[in-house]
């Protein structure tokens, strides 16, 4: 028997409000480790197609510098098939094709894991689209590539610039 009290059975432990107030700390801890989670998922996509559209801004560079420099190697003017205007083109293509004015297309992936150009909107494709812009830009031809795709519902863009020029 407790001398203060007068009861026989009194045990010490936790009341209920502090067994609510240590789950309610837990349960903020909680909560700001799950947002960082979260947060870090959308980064990491992020970060992913941004790479992405770096690489398919460079290739479509890369195809342009192939136009100019096989157009050397079969001893014809460097502009030959490089005319100001939007293009669209593909590794699978020898020139750059005219872009359509009213909408540019998706692009699409093969069985290889290659992106294929898809200049028409209405035919599925991956998130990514690409434009070509050729402009004369004296005594070169500056390009840009324009990659835009969409994430988590948000319309992203990538832009990559080039002065290509006859230095042969």
């Amino acid at each position: 028997m407790n001398k203060k009290t007068g009861l026989a059975n009194e045990k010490a432990g936790f009341t209920l409000v502090e067994i609510i107030t240590v789950l309610l700390i837990i349960s903020l801890g909680m909560v700001g480790v799950l947002s960082l989670i979260v947060q870090n998922i959308q980064s990491q996509s992020l970060n992913k197609n941004t790479l992405i559209a770096f690489q398919l801004a460079q290739e479509g560079v890369e195809m342009i510098r192939d136009v100019r420099d096989t157009n050397w190697r079969n001893a014809r003017p460097w502009r030959t098939s490089l005319f100001s205007g939007n293009y669209y083109m593909d590794y699978t293509d020898i020139v750059p094709q005219i872009a359509p004015t009213s909408a540019y297309g998706n692009l699409k992936q093969d069985a290889n894991g290659m992106y294929k150009d898809n200049p028409y909107p209405l035919t599925p494709g991956t998130s990514y689209s690409r434009i070509i812009t050729l402009a004369d830009n004296a005594p070169g031809m500056r390009v840009t590539v324009n990659v835009y795709w969409i994430d988590h519902g948000k319309n992203y863009s990538y832009s990559l610039d080039a002065l290509l020029y006859d230095w042969r």
